[in-house]
């Protein structure tokens, strides 16, 4: 089993497992950069993290100082890794792990009205097909991102991730991109009364 470090934070220089199930993280210059620009929006802040695998940018979220994390991922052994990884911190007060499907939990924790600060959508690299109907799902009526919250969605360049998908309630605020590679940021849009 291979594994990641924390970036930064109470965690910084830690190092984690990633489950080998074809899991693929964020990498560190990745994270990094994107955690440098969510820095302003952690403390404090009610994270999931779709597809989670490892669960490392759920756990980079409170290590920089988030308030709880709930972490999703439907493969029963990467769901383990991530619940031993959080133990192994001592997160388990501030992190729950989730084993199943992204867009059911999504519709559960949506009919039961429980909203996030940051979303964190990190889907298998080429599921273009997930990645539109997880955003179509953050954008509907029962949607879990708090007003104003924030969609951190990765994804191939020119692969579903060119800043049409999730139109409407979810506003595109900013793109990262590196290499092949896209990190859409979008915010849920407040009605103006």
């Amino acid at each position: 089993m291979s594994d990641i470090r924390i970036v930064a934070g109470e965690f910084r220089g830690r190092r984690i497992a990633v489950p080998e199930t074809g899991t693929r993280p964020l990498a560190d210059r990745m994270r990094q950069s994107l955690f440098a620009v969510l820095e302003p929006r952690l403390l404090g802040a009610r994270v999931i993290d779709l597809c989670a695998g490892s669960g490392a940018a759920g756990i980079e979220a409170l290590s920089r100082g988030a308030a709880h994390a709930t972490l999703v991922e439907r493969a029963p052994r990467a769901a383990a890794v991530i619940r031993s990884n959080i133990a192994q911190l001592g997160l388990d007060e501030r992190a729950a792990v989730v084993s199943a499907d992204a867009l059911r939990t999504l519709e559960t924790l949506g009919a039961r009205g429980e909203l996030f600060d940051l979303i964190i959508l990190d889907p298998p690299y080429d599921d273009a097909v997930l990645r539109a109907a997880l955003l179509e799902r953050l954008a509907g009526p029962d949607s879990v991102v708090a007003p104003r919250g924030l969609v951190v969605a990765t994804g191939r360049r020119g692969g579903g991730a060119d800043g049409q998908e999730g139109a409407g309630a979810l506003r595109l605020v900013r793109e990262l991109v590196f290499g092949e590679s896209v990190i859409e940021l979008r915010e849920r849009r407040v009605e103006e009364s």
